[in-house]
């Protein structure tokens, strides 16, 4: 029971850090045009705010020497400025800020650039979501990068000068209290790296007893009936002793921390103000110089607690910008590479012993068949059979890793995807929406301007115009999120209409005709049969009906044709997919 908390939190611990080198950084921010001057800008501010700094530290020493009696010359001076140190302070951050917010809406553009012309076997691969937080949270951290670099440079120039005052008032009391600068950071790195050092093995350890829970409640049943409750009681009682413990190292670790965190923060204090002290006595110094001192040494002091943050902020910059950089590298389509097809070429589309497999299993094997032009083609098939995956070697989102697809006798990887593309049109079930209006939905992806007579034609031959026209704002409705203020059978209407404005030779039909709401289904059907006319057409079938309205049925079990021919053809045999179907079906189009 033990090995198995040990092993699970071994499992967790493992740790990898992410870094790129200072070129793969800057690699990053290649073609990005970076606001040099904002950042200039923000190391002069940063120049300018130390150098005020320690003018008015020297003044308040001097003040304190003259005991009040100080001119009005000198007082409007320090007043103007200490101005100019909250001025030029502000200055600092606006310029920062603002240079690492240009930074991150470029580098956001670059990414979104990237995962825009991905392809889809990387998108897949990586996950959408993962390819968001490049964008999102990455972005962030990575725009950090600058911030960081310009705040230690800012933190190096104002303890230099920090440091050239203090030397410039007493070389042997400024040796003396800078060796308590070490020290302190001996004792806070000591113990930062044991806070974490024990709060990941306290992570692990809650990792694995999550793990163990989210297990055993999913096993319930058979737990139950094996009658096994009290030994996983027991064993559960074990992750929990392990974790426990482990918080209670940590709760020990962290009041240490607070206990010598506590003690160097009066030190800090403490030590310049005896040291002055006894230079004071020896005549060393006057007492309004060690008010300058002690003050130069608090501003030097808050440098170094800033640099360890700033420590934290560049690891989560670097990790950031890793994670960049690999997607950065991820494969890409180039669109325009290739010849174009001539607008008014229709070929048949054949696949000649085409393999292709996702990461974790293959799903064609030697497949080959013929999508004949001008023709209505049935696809057929159980779930997982292949079905889909040949509308996606279809539209080139994958390519086949071995075989052809050919364009009459061309393959038609020579083609450019743009030019491939212009000539496909998909429509999938469920039509998804985009965000815009319904204008937007029905012209996106038409390159050219499309006028409102076109629209308005389009729009009655999909009947999109029967529930357009009686919404308040018409074709500028808004589209709710994934559609959610229109039926199944009205997004399906959209869809045809886009891809009527497409103009596109071929139409690829997935499963569109499905889960259709009854009071749009023959409004839908009429005009799907509008726009299959004159097309190349390829259907994944599910109802009888439009298995018999084909012109050609291809039948794909387990990635491989089983067979193919007409629908009468096809019906001949006994012992196929298409007539088990038909036996056990009856032929009724699905509703909601």
């Amino acid at each position: 029971m033990k090995k198995n908390i040990k092993r699970a939190a071994a499992e967790d611990k493992r740790y990898t850090a992410d870094k790129v080198s200072l070129r793969e950084c800057l690699g990053i921010f290649k073609n990005i045009r970076l606001p040099w001057g904002l950042m200039t800008a923000g190391v002069i501010f940063a120049l300018l705010a130390a150098y005020a700094t320690l003018q008015v530290s020297s003044f308040s020493g001097s003040a304190v020497d003259a005991s009040g009696d100080i001119p009005v010359r000198e007082m409007v001076v320090y007043v103007i400025t200490s101005l100019l140190v909250v001025a030029c302070t502000t200055g600092r951050h606006v310029s920062v800020n603002w240079a690492g917010e240009k930074i991150n809406y470029a580098l956001r553009q670059k990414l979104w650039h990237k995962i825009i012309v991905t392809k889809q076997s990387s998108y897949d691969l990586d996950g959408g979501e993962s390819m968001v937080s490049r964008v999102t949270t990455d972005c962030d951290y990575a725009s950090r990068f600058y911030g960081t670099i310009a705040n230690i440079a800012g933190l190096v120039i104002s303890t230099t000068m920090y440091l050239v005052g203090m030397y410039q008032l007493n070389v042997r009391m400024a040796n003396y209290v800078l060796l308590f600068i070490p020290v302190s950071i001996l004792l806070g790195a000591g113990y930062t790296v044991l806070r974490f050092l024990v709060g990941r093995r306290t992570q692990a350890k809650l990792a694995a007893a999550t793990a163990y829970l989210v297990e055993r409640t999913k096993d319930l049943p058979l737990i139950k009936t094996c009658n096994a409750q009290k030994r996983e009681i027991e064993e559960g009682r074990e992750y929990f002793k392990a974790q426990y413990d482990a918080q209670l190292r940590l709760g020990f670790v962290t009041a240490i921390a607070t206990v010598i965190d506590s003690l160097l923060q009066m030190l800090s204090i403490a030590v310049p103000f005896l040291v002055g002290a006894w230079f004071v006595s020896e005549g060393l110094l006057t007492i309004g110089a060690v008010v300058t001192f002690n003050t130069l040494f608090g501003n030097v002091k808050t440098v170094f607690n800033n640099l360890i943050v700033y420590a934290g902020d560049f690891k989560e910059a670097n990790g950031a910008l890793a994670r960049i950089t690999r997607f950065l590298e991820v494969e890409e389509e180039c669109p325009d590479d290739g010849q174009e097809i001539q607008a008014a070429a229709q070929e048949d589309i054949s696949f000649q012993q085409v393999d292709f497999g996702y990461t974790d299993r293959r799903v064609m094997k030697q497949f080959s068949c013929r999508i004949p032009r001008n023709k209505v083609t049935a696809v057929i098939g159980t779930n997982g059979s292949g079905k889909s995956t040949l509308f996606k070697l279809m539209t080139r989102l994958y390519e086949p890793q071995s075989g052809t697809i050919l364009f009459g006798e061309n393959d038609c990887s020579v083609y450019s995807l743009h030019s491939w593309r212009r000539k496909l049109c998909l429509i999938a079930q469920g039509s998804p929406m985009m965000a815009g209006t319904i204008r937007e939905n029905i012209c996106y992806g038409r390159a050219d301007q499309v006028s409102d007579e076109e629209l308005l034609e389009v729009a009655k031959l999909s009947h999109v115009y029967d529930f357009v026209k009686d919404l308040p704002d018409g074709f500028d409705t808004v589209v709710a999120a994934g559609g959610g203020n229109f039926s199944g059978g009205q997004k399906q209407c959209i869809a045809i209409a886009r891809a009527m404005l497409s103009k596109s030779d071929y139409l690829l039909l997935d499963e569109a005709t499905s889960n259709l709401d009854v009071k749009r289904e023959k409004d839908v059907m009429e005009a799907m049969d509008r726009l299959m006319k004159d097309r190349t057409t390829v259907i994944i079938a599910h109802s009888l009906s439009t298995i018999k309205n084909a012109d050609h049925v291809i039948v794909i079990n387990k990635g491989e044709l089983e067979m193919e021919g007409s629908p009468a053809q096809i019906l001949e045999q006994t012992d196929n997919y298409l007539s088990k179907m038909m036996m056990r079906r009856p032929e009724v189009s699905p509703a909601n």
